[in-house]
């Protein structure tokens, strides 16, 4: 997939405050961080509300390749859940029991997974939708034009075929 760029105040996790690099309350943002995956169904739900809710952190994001996408999501549900920064989610990771760390992974890979599908599903050839199917259709026309189409085509446009 090739990477998405936009810029940053765009971005959803920086207006949760997902950068921040000092935060109020820290013992909070802990508990938080420990709360949400300790529940597989917190984990689950923040997760999916990030790649539905943040367009635009994802695209950029989860189309880098060299981002650990799995880590993004986790750093990213837990922005989401309590605003809390992705480097105090990094330090609370390390002493989670490893039992949660990898099901927090298994649950990121397969909501990475449908998010890729949704992207694919999402690209203009893919999807059928009819305004998308008319756009390429519009793009394309002067290149296969014939008489019957002469009315609405300026002189200017060439047929692929047809010597200058």
């Amino acid at each position: 997939m090739k990477q998405i760029f936009h810029p940053f105040h765009l971005w959803e996790d920086h207006k949760h405050k997902f950068y921040n690099n000092n935060c109020d309350n820290k013992e909070q943002k802990v508990k938080s961080v420990i709360n949400l995956f300790s529940s597989e169904k917190l984990t689950t739900i923040y997760m999916n509300r990030v790649t539905e809710e943040w367009r635009y952190s994802c695209e950029h994001n989860l189309t880098n390749d060299s981002m650990n996408k799995i880590a993004y999501l986790g750093q990213a549900a837990c922005a989401l859940y309590d605003n809390v920064p992705c480097v105090v989610t990094m330090n609370v990771w390390r002493s989670l029991p490893v039992e949660i760390r990898l099901r927090a992974d298994e649950i990121a890979k397969q909501t990475l997974i449908k998010w890729i599908q949704n992207q694919k599903s999402r690209s203009t050839f893919g999807n059928g939708k009819v305004k998308d199917t008319q756009m390429e259709f519009q793009t394309k026309l002067p290149f296969f034009r014939k008489k019957r189409y002469s009315s609405f085509i300026s002189n200017d446009m060439y047929c692929a075929n047809e010597k200058f």
